[in-house]
């Protein structure tokens, strides 16, 4: 199988390549150990929830049934 090398640490991707022998665990932990923190890039979200009334709302049969 040839992965692009970009790839094969990509994080949708990893688990399968792991699982297939394409890439080591030992060398994902080591990628992932030496990603910088960024921290200091967050921010903090405040957000508040209201109800729309969804629970309220009944479905209505349309007649179809798949």
């Amino acid at each position: 199988m040839n992965v692009p090398e970009d790839k094969l640490l990509d994080k949708r991707l990893v688990r399968r390549h792991i699982e297939r022998g394409l890439v080591a665990q030992a060398t994902y932990d080591k990628a992932m150990s030496d990603l910088p923190d960024a921290v200091e890039n967050a921010a903090v979200v405040q957000v508040e929830v209201s109800s729309v009334g969804v629970s309220d709302v009944q479905a209505k049969d349309t007649g179809d049934n798949e």
